[in-house]
């Protein structure tokens, strides 16, 4: 062992740890030439001589790939990896973010993989629009595979390329066209390129030019598959002004939504009537301004309504007097989920109560779709309303009157959403209390408010005596929640000191359970927040003697304190459970105070916004 430290031993180890390099023959040619050549002569032999070992460098690599065990797998099955590989990248699957277009790297790992790639067609047909230059690129790659192309780029840019991809019509699978242009004429240019016929077409996304950009409402091509689209099961055209005969309607559609840009062309109620009548598969159905008109008398009153059996989805954005014609002539599946938004100013009463009685009758939830004798009558056994909200939409601007019927569990809490409700009735007149006065007192008439449950109040405008007066005698409300709008918290305490429908009785007679939220008890900022939460212990303690309040809750109130919470506490009775998240937000007056919206709220009042508790 001593011996290890001497220099031969050392200079031993260094030659068995890095041995001198090896040559071959024809390498320690060159080198070991004595013939004196010229320097430019020597370069080029030894780049020949490089270039030779590159090359069996390489050669070497791809044996040792070839054996290597991701390259054992037969192509078939490698293909699909990549394609797998591509779809989780494309819908962001990934632990991190990847540009839509790495999944080519596969094409760099290898020869074999390469090889594989570039012959599988399916790999490159779902086009990207990363530039021009790409999609030409996938186009030609893809050969004849079936297309899928989503655009949402500049249609300027990719006119050129858009053209020849849908001059191959034939290829198309699921086609998504959103125009970012300012003007529709790139668009129109595209789709006219579109042959007659698109047999393998799925999917039709068309998404126009707003009228307030591009001037006037643009139409489709004239003869824009004119011989139809057998496959199509997806289409949505927005931003157009529809003509019904221009689009593909095939039977095997599921899925169909148009927003008609030009509510003066509508199509004939007789071709609208007959297309409902031969799309027994559609399950979701959204039209913005594309029922027929009213008064259209082109095809007489039919002995049997349009069935749509399979319908699940239905959102309808209209006029009165539309909506109640297209219910009078359809019926809708029971486990359909409707969505109804009213387009007139200030729609009468009347006018209301025929559409929600046609809605009935259209909507009655059966058990035999087939028993049309019973629809003729309207005696078909409606279900009832277990959850009704009374909301504002998330821009503030349209009052929604939400229903949840007892075929479904009640959203569990009380703020989810999911299940969505069953109905949902918008009108954009938020700021009129008469109109939503009228629209509830219409919903009461015509559906069944008596198996009511629970009662959520939260619109920015105010609720009326009138509208408060619907739901003060149902004898199964026990939950009521008030939300923002402190005018209706004090309407509805009033209420509840007051008898119900016959003396001596109380109004709310089975109420058990008050919620409050985001209330501001000095809306005013008059310094009065003690009289309103007087006012609260007062109209609590006159149930106390006949039904009185099990629950209370107070989450996320203004100008509600500490000191408040111990009145509501002395006062009261121990048996009334009463629950208070801590939260104090004391809002003094300020110069803001003086400055309100349309909808009559501060528009500093971050409590406006909060639309995520409905």
């Amino acid at each position: 062992m001593s011996g290890l430290n001497s220099k031969t031993d050392n200079d031993t180890i260094k030659e068995a740890l890095y041995p001198p390099p090896t040559y071959s023959a024809a390498s320690r040619a060159i080198m070991g030439q004595t013939t004196k050549i010229s320097a430019q002569a020597t370069r080029e032999q030894v780049d020949q001589r490089i270039a030779q070992l590159e090359s069996e460098i390489r050669a070497l690599k791809t044996h040792r790939n070839m054996v290597a065990d991701t390259s054992l797998f037969p192509p078939e099955i490698l293909s699909n990896i990549f394609i797998i590989l591509r779809r989780l990248i494309g819908t962001g699957h990934g632990y991190y973010y990847t540009p839509p277009a790495s999944w080519a790297h596969v094409t760099h790992v290898c020869r074999h993989w390469r090889a594989v790639a570039l012959d599988c067609p399916a790999l490159w047909s779902e086009l990207l629009f990363v530039s021009p230059k790409t999609t030409e690129m996938m186009l030609q790659r893809s050969k004849n595979a079936p297309l899928t192309v989503k655009f949402t780029a500049n249609l300027v840019r990719y006119h050129d390329i858009l053209c020849k991809i849908v001059s191959q019509t034939g290829r198309l699978r699921d086609f998504e066209l959103q125009n970012r242009s300012s003007t529709g004429s790139e668009l129109l240019k595209t789709l006219s390129g579109f042959e007659s016929t698109a047999p393998t077409l799925e999917k039709l996304v068309l998404h126009g030019v707003p009228v307030g950009y591009g001037g006037q409402p643009y139409t489709l091509p004239e003869n824009f598959l004119r011989d139809g689209a057998p496959s199509l099961r997806h289409l949505e055209v927005t931003q157009f002004a529809i003509r019904w005969d221009a689009l593909p309607l095939s039977s095997s559609l599921t899925h169909l939504r148009l927003q008609n840009t030009a509510p003066e062309n509508r199509p004939p109620r007789k071709a609208f009537l007959e297309s409902m009548a031969n799309l027994l598969r559609l399950e979701t159905l959204k039209l913005f301004a594309c029922l027929p008109r009213s008064g259209d008398v082109s095809h007489p009153s039919r002995s049997l309504p349009v069935t749509l059996p399979s319908l699940r989805t239905l959102e309808l954005h209209d006029s009165v007097a539309e909506l109640c014609q297209f219910f009078r002539a359809t019926q809708i599946s029971k486990e359909a989920r409707v969505n109804i938004e009213l387009g007139d100013v200030n729609p009468e009463s009347e006018s209301l109560g025929a559409l929600f009685s046609a809605f009935k009758t259209s909507w009655s939830l059966c058990q035999d779709m087939q028993d049309m004798e019973s629809v003729a009558d309207g005696s078909l056994a409606q279900s009832e309303i277990l959850d009704l909200r009374i909301v504002n939409n998330s821009g503030q601007t349209t009052s929604q009157i939400k229903c949840w019927y007892k075929d479904h569990e009640l959203p569990p809490p009380f703020n989810d959403e999911n299940p969505p409700a069953n109905l949902v009735v918008s009108s954009k007149n938020s700021g009129n209390s008469r109109v939503n006065t009228s629209l509830l007192t219409a919903i009461a008439e015509h559906l069944d408010f008596s198996s009511l449950c629970s009662l959520k109040i939260a619109p920015t405008t105010d609720m009326t005596e009138e509208a408060l007066g619907l739901f003060k005698d149902l004898t199964k409300l026990d939950t009521i929640t008030i939300a923002r709008n402190h005018r209706n918290l004090s309407r509805f305490l009033k209420a509840l000191k007051k008898d119900g429908a016959s003396p001596g009785t109380p109004s709310f007679p089975t109420l058990c359970s008050v919620n409050l939220h985001r209330i501001d008890f000095d809306e005013e900022r008059n310094w009065n927040a003690d009289i309103e939460v007087r006012d609260l212990i007062n109209a609590l303690d006159h149930r106390e003697g006949s039904c009185p309040i099990d629950e209370l809750s107070i989450t996320q109130c203004i100008n509600f304190t500490e000191a408040h919470w111990d009145s509501l506490r002395e006062s009261l009775p121990e048996q009334l459970e009463m629950e208070w998240d801590e939260d104090e937000d004391i809002r003094e007056p300020s110069e803001h105070d003086e400055v309100e919206s349309d909808y009559g709220m501060d528009w500093y009042d971050p409590g406006v916004y909060d639309y995520d508790y409905w």
